[in-house]
């Protein structure tokens, strides 16, 4: 289920100024190769799965035993008799997960992506594949038994969104697509997959030993404020390896206690570049004693699911083309414009 991957260079960066240079390794890592550009602007790997939307009452979800407005990790049976009983209210499908977002949005402006995770032979894990093919995404898939992961959105008449989360094999996946992230210019992870309680997440900590080998750029983004602070220290030490740093101010307040701008530069410290996302205020991007102010772009809003993640699609995006900083966040910020201007993470019915 994997692409022809067979470009093994790499192409690294170190911010000077408001620009994005290779690193030094990378450069000889080129020299060596003949001076090859790298085949993928970005190398994502997380939990694939598959996004359902549809509309409810609140009555329905106390019914059901589900938190409004949180995440509802629940067993497959359950999430089959929720699906069932609200078969005829869904009114769309999306292929999900962060990472997958991420590599779409980079599709979408041009660039080269690259995705990998595990789905099932069932039909969400085929209409998973296919929308890879269809959003020229290259494909590292592999394929497990069990299902196939899923999430019902669950909108209720205030648009509040509860789900209720299955993530089926996605977090069994075990590959190590070393030659595609070798050939890549960011490697992509999220710290739900690095913490996943499955093999997804000893996966994305090889491929971080791969990238970091190869001069490969690493790029993380914090989800779930809950899960940041729980792996506070875990994340301290893989903000180490880490080059650019997405993060929204509830998961920086998470990781350090506070959310304030003084904070945000002194963790820039840490990081090459960091981009702390403030929701309809736009975005703050630091980076060696520079700073960008990031303005959110006009946009009528109907569900802000993964707007972040196609932000981040945009700084790599404009970061691995050689765009500045400030060129990079305002290309982040058009992406998330548009994604949250429909339902769903998924701009193919816009293309």
């Amino acid at each position: 289920m994997g692409s022809d991957p067979d470009h093994t260079d790499n192409h690294a960066a170190n911010p000077s100024g408001n620009k994005f240079h290779r690193s030094q390794a990378q450069a000889q890592g080129q020299a060596l190769l003949g001076g090859n550009m790298p085949k993928y602007d970005v190398f994502g790997i997380g939990t694939a799965l598959v996004d359902y939307f549809c509309r409810t009452t609140d009555s329905f979800l106390k019914k059901n035993g589900l938190i409004k407005g949180a995440s509802n990790f629940v067993s497959r049976e359950k999430l089959d008799e929720i699906h069932s009983r609200l078969s005829d209210s869904i009114f769309a499908r999306h292929p999900g997960d962060n990472a997958r977002n991420t590599c779409e949005g980079v599709a979408y402006l041009g660039g080269k992506a690259a995705y990998a995770g595990r789905v099932a032979g069932d039909e969400d894990g085929k209409f998973f594949e296919d929308s890879l093919h269809r959003q020229k995404i290259a494909s590292f898939l592999e394929r497990g038994p069990g299902r196939t992961g899923k999430i019902i959105a669950l909108i209720t008449r205030d648009g509040q969104r509860t789900f209720a989360v299955d993530l089926g094999n996605g977090k069994d996946y075990c590959g190590l697509p070393a030659t595609g992230i070798k050939s890549s210019t960011f490697l992509y992870l999220t710290s739900i997959t690095l913490f996943s309680e499955g093999s997804v997440a000893r996966s994305a900590r090889d491929a971080m030993d791969i990238a970091a080998a190869s001069g490969v750029r690493l790029s993380i983004s914090l989800e779930s404020p809950p899960l940041v602070a729980q792996n506070r220290e875990r994340i301290w030490k893989i903000l180490t390896r880490t080059q650019v740093l997405f993060a929204n101010e509830e998961e920086l307040k998470a990781l350090t206690g506070s959310s304030d701008e003084k904070t945000a530069r002194a963790l820039a410290s840490e990081v090459d570049i960091f981009c702390l996302k403030k929701g309809d205020r736009g975005s703050s991007i630091f980076s060696k004693g520079e700073e960008f102010s990031i303005p959110a772009y006009p946009a009528k809003v109907v569900d802000t699911t993964g707007a972040g993640d196609f932000y981040a699609a945009g700084v790599l995006f404009g970061l691995s083309r050689g765009k500045s900083l400030d060129e990079s966040g305002h290309l982040g910020a058009m992406l998330a414009g548009k994604i949250v201007e429909k339902f769903g993470a998924t701009l193919h019915d816009i293309l």
